[in-house]
């Protein structure tokens, strides 16, 4: 098998994402949430590649193969933003990716990216309740679960609860 690895993303790598991602069925229903805006996307990667002071994006490649995208932003910070902000991460998996533990591959590298190249003591992700998947793959990695957070997101037509989990940097195994 192809190795996984993640790299910046193109713009030729917007299409993959929009083709992919503008439907119920190919963002999957915890990670629907209407159509979005892909130009913000093409502005991005002219403008600083996606990666930024405060977020960034890489694609997740099997061999040649754009295979998703994962996501970090700084979450809310718990406290003070120059003292306690920490990394948010997120990933995005194409359907006939799901279900083979790349996800849990890509968020690895991603944590270990993280950890290496900036200073930030925790990073930390939410999912939705009912995404039991994600929720495995988290804990797999070595995350904590913090709680619920309830009622959070809307998504569907309704609220939903959101589940946190957290990694600290020395916790962090890779």
């Amino acid at each position: 098998m192809a190795e996984l690895s993640l790299r910046k993303l193109s713009q030729m790598d917007i299409d993959l994402l929009e083709a992919n991602f503008q439907s119920l069925h190919g963002a999957g229903a915890s990670q629907w949430f209407g159509f979005w805006d892909t130009n913000k996307l093409r502005r991005r990667i002219a403008e600083d590649q996606l990666i930024g002071s405060a977020d960034g994006a890489l694609a997740i490649s099997l061999g040649e193969q754009m295979i998703g995208k994962v996501d970090w932003f700084t979450s809310t910070a718990w406290g003070r933003a120059n003292t306690s902000a920490c990394w948010e991460i997120a990933i995005g998996l194409f359907p006939e990716y799901r279900g083979k533990s790349l996800g849990t591959q890509a968020q690895r590298q991603l944590v270990d990216y993280l950890f290496t190249h900036y200073p930030r003591h925790r990073i930390q992700a939410t999912t939705a309740a009912e995404n039991t998947a994600e929720q495995r793959c988290l804990e797999k990695l070595g995350f904590a679960r913090e709680g619920v957070i309830r009622q959070a997101q809307w998504r569907d037509g309704g609220w939903h609860d959101q589940i946190i989990y957290s990694v600290l940097r020395e916790e962090w195994a890779g």
